[in-house]
């Protein structure tokens, strides 16, 4: 090969590099980790190409949530904001993380890369202001720049076009209400003020989860941020998408880097921190996936649905929140179908958002058009309430209120028997699959609950009325003689 052609191939590596954070990554790899050798693996491409949407705002608001020791605070810290400098000198950057000594460290690794003779020839135009180059604030020659700042630092001042968020929270502080209030807080009253236009600056918070409620439940509440979550093994089918419109298919078991950290090894972990800590920080579940009412092995779960034309009976419970408004309860609407051929019932569609009256009003009368549901149920308290009397006039025999009387735990257990016998049914490739199984396998310690009520509100309306309901015709209302309800023997009844 001639000195000519080795010119080219170079220039052509390094216009390919200066569009794809993965091959960035894998050059930029040896001067911020020397004496390393970097182990390719598909996580790291999703979690660049991830990144890469954000640093050309196709994504506005990402959250990674990954173990720890996965190169996440190099790809999201330092290697990110290299990348966005070097294609803009121009953009302004926050990285924010829970400690001085760690936004030091993330600090030095960004100068080190930067100032590097690889970093300089595939962005010549990005050059750090020599009268600017502290590690708390690095300034570009063209007015960009990367600040730092730790939990409670003084930002005031800074505007910024990209915030990152790199674990935020102590793990050793996330038990106290007080310390995840703040940093609730902390996000709402000073970083998001930060960002210069809140319509196109973008947020990426990229930490390990460590509580039910932690910093991270608190932005997936916001419903505003695109989520890789990427447990250590898979728990659910799922297709993350990669470079060149390409898919990494993991399904349930797979590891996130089995040459890594093999079975043998996360089994070690998991002995050695504990089973709590282990569904947090490895598999990005901070609840207890064995607790002692329902676990994933108990769920009768399938691919897809099937046809839709086989569930010949469709019904809808309905659990809808006290008042309207952004930091209120869900509303939260079920779907079910009646399979004829295997006699069981499956989830067909979950609606769940935050919303007034009139939305839910709305949505209630569409979701039923969209799914024909011959039966809609709806909680009688609340907002449900006045939905119930309003809609009763418009349509008989449609619209039920249930009643309820007791406890939310008490009206759940007796039905996880009925959900363990397999009547039930659960697609896993619905889009509110996951936030689905992770509420129902953490109540009652979840942090919302609303579906889990829907769910039980439809058990103990089926426990009571099922045959019945399913021997009247969808059509005239009229019982068709179908069923018929065996009178429980003289013995049983007297038993007590």
């Amino acid at each position: 090969m001639t000195v000519q052609s080795l010119d080219t191939h170079k220039e052509v590596a390094d216009a390919l590099t200066r569009e794809n954070l993965y091959a960035f990554l894998v050059g930029a790899f040896p001067i911020l980790c020397p004496g390393e050798k970097l182990a390719r693996a598909l996580y790291l491409e999703a979690m660049c190409y991830a990144l890469q949407r954000v640093a050309t705002s196709q994504c506005l608001r990402l959250m990674i949530s990954i173990a720890p020791r996965h190169l996440k605070s190099i790809c999201g810290s330092v290697l990110l904001p290299a990348f966005v400098l070097g294609r803009d000198p121009t953009q302004k950057i926050v990285v924010v993380s829970y400690g001085k000594d760690l936004a030091r460290e993330h600090a030095e690794l960004f100068r080190r890369l930067v100032t590097s003779r690889y970093y300089q020839r595939l962005f010549p135009r990005m050059k750090l202001d020599p009268k600017h180059n502290r590690f708390d604030h690095m300034k570009t020659t063209a007015g960009g720049g990367r600040k730092s700042s730790s939990i409670g630092g003084g930002i005031t001042g800074f505007g910024a076009n990209l915030i990152i968020i790199d674990d935020l929270g102590k793990p050793s502080e996330m038990r106290h209400d007080s310390y995840r209030q703040e940093l609730r807080d902390y996000f709402d009253q000073t970083l998001f003020s930060r960002l210069n236009d809140k319509r196109t600056d973008r947020i990426v918070s990229i930490q390990q989860r460590l509580h039910p409620d932690d910093f991270s439940a608190y932005l997936l509440e916001k419903e505003t941020f695109e989520h890789l979550c990427l447990p250590s093994i898979a728990e659910i089918p799922e297709d993350i998408l990669l470079y060149n419109n390409r898919y990494w298919a993991r399904r349930p078991g797979d590891l996130l880097s089995p040459n890594r950290e093999p079975r043998e090894v996360l089994d070690q972990i998991k002995a050695d921190i504990g089973n709590y800590a282990f569904q947090a920080q490895y598999q990005q579940n901070p609840s207890d996936a064995e607790n002692e009412y329902l676990s994933m092995d108990d769920l009768h779960l399938v691919d897809t649905l099937p046809d839709e034309a086989l569930f010949t009976r469709r019904v809808q419970s309905w659990d809808t929140a006290a008042k309207g408004g952004p930091k209120c309860d869900y509303s939260v609407g079920l779907t079910f179908g009646w399979h004829d051929f295997e006699e069981r019932w499956y989830l067909l569609d979950v609606y769940r958002k935050r919303t007034n009256i009139t939305e839910l009003k709305a949505a209630i009368l569409r979701e039923r058009k969209k799914w024909y549901a011959d039966r809609v149920l709806i909680e009688d308290s609340a907002m449900g309430s006045s939905i119930l009397q309003e809609f009763r006039k418009a349509t008989a025999g449609v619209y039920m209120g249930i009643n309820v009387v007791s406890s939310k735990l008490d009206r759940f257990i007796p039905h996880t028997d009925w959900i363990k016998s397999g009547k039930l049914v659960i697609p896993t490739d619905k889009p509110w699959f996951d936030k689905f199984r992770r509420e129902l396998l953490a109540f009652p310690d979840a942090t919302n609950d609303d579906q889990v009520d829907a769910l039980t509100q439809f058990a103990e309306y089926m426990k009571r009325s099922q045959n019945a309901y399913l021997d009247t015709d969808v059509e005239t209302g009229r019982r068709m003689g179908l069923y018929h309800r065996s009178r429980p023997r003289r013995e049983d009844r007297m038993r007590f």
